[in-house]
């Protein structure tokens, strides 16, 4: 059986959409979580690899790292018109918390590939991190 790896939870407000978020582990809720940002702005299937982005950040705890990751990819989105289809993630524990190192592979915004809802933020409305047995879950709002 395949794991599900996101679900749009509430997509009817005009100015948000819930989605839930799946991984078997920190690096696999990471990588959804890119899967799903990217498939709310444009349709992740459509995203060339064709170019390659290393970033790094930290946080003090999970959801302060998965709060700051998005913030980076709406970042970048906005600044250099890039979206991901896909990462590899390293996430390793450091005195102050977590630092995740992930080099993303994506396309820059084009007419073959076009903006369907723009994120602008994530809210702290309803977000939650949970780690449930060995795998985990984020309920993430986004402010479109």
């Amino acid at each position: 059986m395949v794991q599900q790896k996101w679900k749009i939870i509430d997509n009817q407000n005009l100015a948000d959409i819930k989605v839930e978020v799946y991984g078997k582990n920190e690096e696999d809720l990471f990588g959804n979580i890119l899967g799903v940002f990217t498939d709310i702005v444009t349709e992740v299937d459509k995203v060339k690899e064709e170019k390659e982005i290393a970033i790094k950040i930290t946080g003090k705890n999970l959801s302060e790292l998965i709060s700051n990751f998005i913030n980076k990819l709406i970042y970048i989105k906005d600044t250099s018109l890039t979206l991901f289809k896909k990462g590899k993630f390293r996430l390793t524990f450091i005195e102050d918390g977590y630092s995740l190192y992930s080099v993303l592979l994506g396309q820059k915004i084009s007419r073959n590939l076009p903006i369907k809802t723009d994120i602008k933020a994530l809210t702290l409305h309803k977000f939650k991190v949970e780690r449930i047995g060995k795998k985990y879950k984020a309920t993430l709002v986004f402010d479109i």
